[in-house]
């Protein structure tokens, strides 16, 4: 267990580092009467969190940030999917119980879902947050295969096969007036990986807004960057790295940098088969699956998306690099406000019309 948290803690820092090193490398003014002031937590969503924000003093940024990490265990806590919180009805106790009875759960828990259910029944399938049947079988394997490399090996397809069965999203029965789940397959579980960040950066949002003049929230590859910085730039720079890039190396000051998003009021999320993976025979084995194959999707090394909510962002990412860069980019295309970065196997750079707005180096 501790490989697997100091591995993709690394990697977390590996994005964290690229947001400080890009994002507010430069001193807050002084005319302003604001400073810069930088915090990371470690604890909470099995990632590095790292947060900056300028405020008239020490004490008025810690006035801001206690709230901000109460907020974020909260969410923590109600979408973790392997610990359980006294009689809190998290999604752990969903995924024991919900296939016996329909279990009341939070207003939080049961937005994400009714949220996800929503795109599944508009025919976004390929990021299906009922696949936990699949994922936990390679969850499992990642694990044991972390834990001693020498004997990492890949799950047996018969058994991704008959997991596969028990993925259909309409199995998910939702009651919003009494806010329950019921799951009418017994072997059905949900994985929220693909949006739970995502969707607590949105919730976390509005009360940044309130409480500081200017912040960036980085929860692992997902950063939303507030107003601009409050030192006499107009946007936050925001560092994607290299997916060919050597992680120890951007972790300990690296600058393996594929471009610099400059955004405010916007989120940056990107995924990568960098982020969580297992070697087994010298390739590498990441966390996204494909539902079609139910292996490690192949189409992209990494897909970088901009828009206004990180939950759309999250849920995008992992849904553009599953598909083909052809399908990404029509789906991108017919959705408002969202702009993409494919990097494709053999390295090369592929955009969206309006990236260019954002990305330093897309023409």
């Amino acid at each position: 267990m501790n490989q697997r948290i100091s591995f993709r803690s690394l990697l977390a820092l590996c994005a964290a580092v690229i947001c400080v090193l890009y994002g507010v490398c430069f001193p807050a003014s002084a005319e302003a009467n604001y400073t810069k002031f930088t915090r990371r937590e470690t604890s909470i969503f099995d990632t590095e969190i790292s947060f900056i924000g300028f405020a008239s003093s020490e004490e008025a940024f810690e006035r801001a940030y206690a709230p901000l990490i109460e907020m974020l265990e909260k969410y923590d806590h109600i979408f973790d999917a392997y610990n359980a919180y006294g009689d809190l009805h998290n999604l752990y106790y969903v995924n024991r119980h919900a296939a016996q009875e329909p279990v009341e759960i939070p207003d939080e828990l049961f937005d994400l879902i009714s949220w996800c259910k929503a795109q599944w029944n508009a025919g976004m399938r390929t990021t299906n947050i009922a696949m936990g049947a699949v994922l936990t079988i390679w969850h499992e394997y990642r694990e044991a295969g972390l834990a001693d490399p020498n004997n990492a090996k890949l799950p047996p397809m018969e058994d991704l096969i008959a997991a596969s069965g028990h993925t259909n999203f309409d199995d998910v029965i939702l009651d919003d007036e009494n806010k329950t789940v019921y799951f009418s397959d017994p072997l059905l579980t949900l994985d929220i990986g693909a949006v739970a960040k995502g969707w607590a950066a949105d919730a976390v949002v509005p009360y940044l807004y309130e409480a500081l003049p200017s912040f960036l929230l980085s929860l692992g590859g997902n950063v939303y960057a507030g107003n601009a910085p409050m030192d006499g730039r107009t946007n936050w720079a925001v560092g994607v790295q290299d997916p060919q890039a050597n992680a120890l190396t951007v972790a300990v000051g690296g600058t393996e940098i594929l471009d610099v998003v400059d955004v405010h009021d916007l989120t940056v999320v990107t995924s990568g088969d960098y982020w969580r993976y297992y070697m087994v025979d010298g390739e590498r084995y990441h966390h996204i699956i494909d539902p079609d194959t139910l292996m490690p999707s192949r189409q992209m090394l990494s897909v970088t998306v901009v828009c206004e909510s990180s939950a759309l962002a999250d849920f995008l990412s992992t849904t553009l690099f599953v598909l083909s860069y052809e399908d990404g980019l029509a789906l991108v295309e017919s959705l408002n406000g969202v702009e993409a970065m494919w990097v494709l196997p053999d390295g090369s750079v592929q955009a969206s019309s309006g990236m260019s707005r954002f990305a330093r180096k897309i023409n």
